[in-house]
């Protein structure tokens, strides 16, 4: 089982992969359609106001497909044979990191937790002195998991994105991940979302 968080892309056939990889995509959108947040970016998460569904799918899907889009062509130009629909899965499972992310730090319960951090940050008390302590402890262990979830979202990205196109090179570890970055700054910066 721990091999299939570590490496599911050695584990599980493309169908599977294909399937989660919906199943994941298709609950970022029912849960941001719900508890209003907006993946404004490729590794941002942020709340937003309510929203249709159908601008919540689009805005999931603008992220999917640009990043789909971009790793497929860096693959093509690393290796000629690398397959759209293996660099898809890849972009799916990766989200993964997302949904944890949205499971434990954008659900509502955690949202009424933090809601005095933000509270006191509008009315200028910086150094959080009227948050009770247990909401900063949920502050900080919810910025760990954040960190290492952004880890894990790379280690899968990478590590898909190795085996689609076929590379052993440390030099094609560091594009990726420099690529996606631009991707999440240029996506933030021209803001396509609905």
């Amino acid at each position: 089982m721990i091999n299939l968080f570590i490496n599911p892309f050695e584990q599980l056939t493309d169908r599977q992969l294909l399937s989660y990889g919906l199943l994941i995509f298709a609950a970022m959108v029912l849960l941001g359609w719900q508890w209003e947040f907006v993946a404004d970016g490729i590794v941002q998460l942020h709340h937003a106001p309510a929203k249709p569904l159908w601008k919540v799918l689009i805005n999931q899907s603008i992220n999917l497909f640009s990043l789909s889009l971009l790793m497929f062509l860096f693959g093509k130009l690393s290796y000629a044979k690398t397959r759209f629909i293996d660099v898809f899965n890849v972009v799916l499972i990766a989200n993964f990191t997302q949904l944890l992310v949205v499971l434990v730090l954008l659900n509502p319960w955690t949202n009424h937790i933090l809601l005095p951090v933000e509270k006191a940050i509008l009315e200028g008390d910086i150094l959080l002195k009227s948050v009770p302590k247990q909401n900063l402890i949920v502050l900080g262990i919810a910025g760990f998991f954040a960190i290492g979830m952004l880890y894990y979202f790379f280690h899968l990205l990478v590590l898909g994105m190795k085996l689609a196109m076929n590379s052993k090179k440390v030099y094609q570890v560091i594009l990726i991940v420099l690529l996606t970055l631009l991707l999440d700054s240029l996506l933030k910066f021209t803001n396509p979302y609905l």
